[in-house]
């Protein structure tokens, strides 16, 4: 199918129909919490499945950290060993919670999948959380054993001392109550026995809100499974589109590098999960440094990446200052868990066309499923988040009663597939506010869905400035603002003002070496957008912007910073 069809609504739909007739892609409609669902008739059912189908492949390369790699079955093995302690040593039992928080480590896909192959529920802590909020995550998901690193267990001394650790790359000695992974874990060739079912528990994961508690997000082993099959069923539908250009490169020797925190639904999902049905080779990073990642897609043949959008600006900008470092192994620079500017999506299939890019529009409660798009489908709407699943996933727009807009006119985003989260953590009012009874979660994104499907975000419904009855999309102005060439990043949002209500602000991270002041963006931005959508306050800075564990940038922190310094209180 040609890509000028293929981009029409209707012509995806037959396609996918006739994909899904037989093979993995089957689809059978199953119901789930009185709700009817299409899924994946030869998905596996559990997640413990799901980790054995990958031995589909064989023997392959799996895990690359520092000077450390592992083959897939060796990560398996270690991992049904881990199983077996939770269960001797610590007795931990189906429906049990565990909780684990460390850097990227491969010890942390260990944990992951110990854990949820036992029928125990993963809870896979905030890394960036201090002490309390590690104290919270623990004691409010009931967990019974908290793996982690030296810099979690130091946080965690004087909280939850009952709770016993085990202690990841680091001196147990050094923490009460803990003993050393090495020390107790020995690989195995086989997990315990257990039976498990895809509706029970397998995670919660924890939301990534910048203040107050966090929401904890309880997905199933069949809400899990669901998004990374229905990411490679997008990417067989893809891989028929005739155009000029690749759309969903598919590398003979694919390997992903995993910088974004493997909390996040973007690293566990996206980075793991997905890895598993493509033997996608996986190379950790310890922290993020675009020159590092660079070095590593050298090192390892990188043929994709999935992060932050500033990340995957960050190494097409490192990779052009620094020409010697060989990155043409790289295929696709993907971005989610923010908005990628339009902008940049240009600029990259002008300066970068064997690098394909790619969206992804998804949240903790969809387990990362919602939008995508790449490659030419992308460039020919770059300033979308890309349209669901064909017959998978169903995203509409929502008015504030709960009916469905018509083409074009803004509303909420809401989401309905068998990837939805089953409810919110011991909050049954946060679970029936945002999860009707028909399956449709309420995201609290603004945005817009055109005549093809494809599903345009403005801004969270939270974030809209009303500017003296104006309202003003945040997202819209962010993406401007970009346009400039001295900003690199830009956030935007609202602080008091007593005869509008609102005024709109802005803080921005400066390219390097590049300046800026007020009136030249204001004057660059007076050409672009009305005059009332122009900020009147603005920060400029050299380091990047502060983000919350996610990768998104910290917006309430910074109108709050903003507040004080204006003495707005």
């Amino acid at each position: 199918m040609h890509i000028d069809d293929f981009i029409k609504k209707e012509n995806r739909e037959s396609l996918a129909r006739e994909l899904t007739k037989e093979g993995l892609f089957e689809l059978k409609e199953v119901t789930i919490r009185g709700n009817k669902y299409n899924t994946f008739a030869s998905a596996p059912a559990t997640l413990r499945d799901y980790f054995q189908f990958a031995l589909i492949h064989g023997e392959w390369d799996f895990l690359a950290y520092e000077d450390e790699s592992y083959t897939y079955q060796e990560v398996l093995n270690k991992a049904a060993g881990l199983a077996h302690v939770l269960q001797e040593n610590y007795n931990i039992q189906k429906g049990d919670s565990v909780a684990f928080s460390m850097r990227n480590y491969p010890e942390w896909i260990y944990s992951y999948m110990a854990v949820t192959s036992i029928g125990a529920i993963a809870v896979p802590l905030n890394s960036w959380w201090q002490g309390e909020e590690l104290d919270y995550g623990i004691t409010h998901s009931e967990s019974k054993l908290f793996i982690g690193d030296d810099e979690r267990l130091e946080r965690l001394k004087g909280f939850v001392e009952d709770i016993p650790r085990i202690a990841v790359r680091c001196d147990a000695n050094l923490y009460e109550n803990a003993v050393n992974f090495d020390d107790i874990v020995e690989s195995k060739d086989s997990f315990p026995v257990v039976d498990i079912d895809p509706e029970d528990d397998a995670s919660i994961m924890y939301t990534s809100g910048s203040t107050g508690y966090p929401k904890g997000v309880v997905a199933t082993h069949r809400s899990i499974i669901n998004t990374p099959v229905a990411w490679a069923f997008l990417g067989t539908l893809a891989g028929s589109i005739e155009s000029d250009g690749e759309t969903f490169p598919q590398p003979e020797n694919p390997c992903t590098l995993a910088a974004v925190p493997l909390f996040h639904v973007t690293g566990s999902h996206s980075n793991f999960l997905l890895s598993l049905l493509s033997a996608t080779k996986i190379v950790l990073m310890y922290k993020w440094d675009p020159l590092k990642a660079i070095e590593l897609v050298e090192k390892y043949k990188v043929t994709s990446f999935s992060g932050v959008p500033t990340m995957s600006q960050d190494i097409l900008r490192v990779s052009e200052e620094n020409p010697d470092i060989d990155v043409s192994s790289l295929a696709m620079l993907s971005g989610g868990g923010a908005a990628r500017p339009p902008e940049q999506i240009k600029a990259q299939e002008k300066n970068h066309p064997t690098k394909a890019a790619g969206v992804g529009y998804g949240l903790t409660e969809t387990n990362a499923a919602g939008t995508n798009a790449s490659g030419k489908l992308l460039y020919l709407k770059p300033d979308s988040a890309g349209f669901p699943a064909p017959l998978v996933h169903e995203v509409k727009i929502y008015d504030e009663e709960g009916n469905e807009v018509e083409t074009g006119e803004l509303g909420e985003i809401v989401i309905k597939s068998a990837s939805n989260f089953r409810c919110y953590w011991k909050n049954e009012e946060a679970t029936e506010e945002s999860l009707d009874s028909e399956g449709w979660f309420r995201s609290g994104d603004v945005g817009c869905a055109d005549e093809d499907g494809f599903i345009y975000i403005k801004d969270r419904i939270k974030d809209i400035v009303i500017r003296g009855g104006e309202n003003i999309a945040c997202l819209e102005i962010e993406g401007v603002i970009a346009e400039h060439p001295s900003v690199a990043e830009a956030s935007v949002f609202g602080i008091p003002d007593e005869r509008l209500g609102e005024s709109l602000a802005t803080r921005i991270a400066l390219q390097p070496g590049a300046s800026l002041h007020e009136a030249e963006l204001s004057a660059f931005l007076a050409e672009k957008i009305a005059k009332f959508k122009i900020p009147e306050r603005m920060w400029f800075q050299e380091d990047e912007l502060p983000r919350i564990a996610s990768g998104k940038t910290a917006k309430k922190q910074m109108r709050e910073d903003a507040i004080k310094e204006l003495e707005l209180d």
